[in-house]
């Protein structure tokens, strides 16, 4: 795994920090002044107090006067400083929800443009655990910075200058322990970045393996599976627990080394010179309550910081396994020059196409020609190529060599989404999103009306159902479309597939999960849908392809035979061999052994 650097994740938050420069510099500028007001104008307050009590300790009623002007620049220090804090916290209100929001819409919108073999290979429960590990932790770094890192670290600088006015020895010794304290704070605490990021990488794993439990919760119920499950989680919650320790544990380590330079910079340090130079009668009484005062304000803030240092790194280290979705390239963009995909005909050409899975090469200078308004059939037994072949039209993946066209143009050289927009594939385990019925048939065409979507469903033979349904096209499906039955989820996809009006079409199995009666129905839809498309269809019951114009039977990643289902049978071959083998209409998973 690449490592993230400081300047990289800089680069992508600027961004999102420039969208709101004014606000974030309003802050700034409140931060970086009320601090001083409320740390440093006090003991001077203080100090100048001291003095008038006791220059007046004879006459009392005298230092009245005098008291006037401590007293209201007290009042001053007080409504300034709680306006700007109110104020800061306000604009930080206004200004964290939009930037966390941002971010979290640039990863989603990152993250989903990637091609289905990237979500094959991660866990949907981390991807989503990183997103919501960048914003939150975000919005923590800037809280950390603003809250008190930036103005503690400016106070206690302003801090040196305003105490060398008293004596000079008080802004050595100040300066010395700053810079002691806060070099061990900030070497301690970026060791914080590692740990962090170990137990946030266990901690997204974690959450991952609990989603996929909680999406598999059926299988899980029907073998009963609960306990297994817990134990196998508990594997995993052992790991994140180990590194979640480890992590803390090195913060209060940390801390305590931080308790050490405070005592030895505060108590031993500035305190004791004040007094000594006390007792030589360097300072007054008052400068050294001043000097007392400020120390004590001064030491807390540094040790603020020292605690806000390994909380930040902390942050930081959680931020930099998150990012790490931002490297991963998407594999599926447009070139640079893409343009449009113009369908005529709607003809598809492999030209010498070669793809492999990994280690698994399956095509090798396959070369075919589907014709504008021809129906294709693809048989062929498991394994054989028949999927890949129309993922590839799809640009599901990019091809090794070679070149895939439509109507003459290489769709690796067109917008992709010009390319989905021409083909409607309706798959054999069709996926529904947890929304309404309507939004589920409509998500082909966002923007059709309510009598479209109703015709489109009546087409697909679920309207009755849906009626049915106590809120009707309303209804709300579950995750996944666990609410609906597999008949109901397909012809569901087959509605959706037949409001796109694609002028490609692609079936998959589509009507693989109907029962015969609703399945006759549907074809006959479903034929009169083919009428002028080019339609490529992908089927087990071969009784279905016997009104394709041509059939492709695939074995190996070859084709091997191609023909009408008269001629096929005829020709007494594979395809031959496989429909006298066919039991219930439907083809074997695998050849039968001989």
């Amino acid at each position: 795994m690449k490592a993230v650097t400081y300047k990289q994740l800089w680069q992508f938050a600027k961004p999102f920090i420039r969208s709101q420069k004014w606000l974030f510099v309003t802050i700034f500028i409140l931060d970086f002044t009320t601090y001083p007001f409320d740390v440093l104008l006090w003991p001077y307050i203080f100090n100048l107090l001291v003095e008038i009590f006791t220059r007046f300790e004879g006459d009392r009623l005298a230092a009245v006067a005098a008291l006037k002007f401590p007293l209201a620049l007290w009042v001053a220090q007080v409504l300034y400083v709680e306006t700007a804090a109110r104020s800061m916290g306000f604009l930080f209100a206004k200004a964290t929800p939009k930037l966390q929001a941002d971010v979290r819409m640039v990863m989603f919108d990152h993250i989903q443009r990637h091609s289905p073999a990237y979500f094959n290979e991660r866990f949907a429960g981390s991807l989503a655990n990183k997103m919501t590990d960048m914003t939150t932790q975000i919005d923590l770094i800037l809280q950390q910075l603003f809250w008190p890192i930036v103005p503690a670290l400016s106070t206690c600088c302003l801090g040196v200058v305003i105490l060398g006015f008293i004596n000079p020895i008080f802004a050595v010794v100040l300066a010395l322990w700053m810079i002691l304290h806060l070099t061990v704070c900030f070497l301690s605490s970026r060791s914080v970045d590692r740990y962090q990021q170990r137990h946030a990488e266990a901690r997204s794993g974690l959450l991952a393996k609990v989603v996929d439990s909680f999406t598999n919760n059926f299988a899980v119920n029907l073998f009963y599976r609960f306990t297994e499950e817990k134990s196998r989680i508990g594997l995993f919650q052992k790991e994140e627990r180990e590194k979640n320790r480890a992590a803390k544990s090195y913060v209060e380590k940390i801390r305590c080394a931080f308790s050490l330079f405070h005592f030895m910079g505060v108590i031993l340090g500035m305190c004791g010179t004040a007094i000594y130079l006390w007792v030589q009668n360097q300072i007054s009484t008052g400068e050294v309550v001043q000097v007392f005062s400020t120390m004590w304000s001064l030491g807390i803030l540094l040790w603020m910081v020292g605690s806000a240092l390994p909380i930040l790194f902390q942050s930081f280290g959680t931020v930099k396994q998150a990012y790490q979705v931002m490297l991963d390239p998407e594999d599926m963009g447009d070139k640079s020059d893409a343009k449009p995909l113009e369908i005529g005909a709607g003809s598809i050409v492999f030209d010498n196409v070669s793809f492999q899975y990994s280690d698994k090469k399956l095509f090798e200078n396959k070369s075919v020609l589907i014709r504008g308004g021809e129906k294709v059939g693809l048989v062929g037994y498991t394994g054989s190529g028949k999927s890949t072949f129309v993922n590839l039209i799809l640009r599901f993946f990019p091809v090794k060599s070679g070149k895939i066209s439509v109507d003459g143009q290489d769709i690796s050289s067109v917008l992709l989404e010009s390319l989905r927009k021409k083909i409607a594939l309706i798959p054999q385990d069709p996926v529904l999103f947890h929304r309404t019925l309507e939004e589920n048939i409509a998500f082909s065409s966002p923007h059709a009306s309510v009598e479209g979507i109703v015709k489109a469903a009546k087409l697909a033979y679920c309207h009755d159902f849906i009626k049915s349904l106590p809120e009707g096209y309303q209804t709300k499906v579950g995750e996944r479309g666990t609410k609906l039955s597999g008949g109901e989820k397909q012809r569901i996809a087959i509605a959706r597939a037949i409001l796109a009006d694609a002028p490609i079409l692609i079936l998959d199995e589509a009507t693989s999960a109907l029962d015969s009666m609703t399945e006759k129905y549907i074809q006959e839809s479903l034929h009169a849908l083919m009428e002028g498309r080019t339609t490529i269809v992908i089927a087990h019951r071969l009784s279905t392809l016997s009104r394709m114009d041509r059939i492709l039977v695939f074995n190996e990643g070859k084709i091997v035979e191609e023909g009408s289902h008269l001629s096929l049978l005829e020709r007494d071959g594979l395809y031959a061999k496989m429909w006298k083998m066919q039991v219930g209409g439907f083809l074997p998973e695998t050849p039968a052994v001989v």
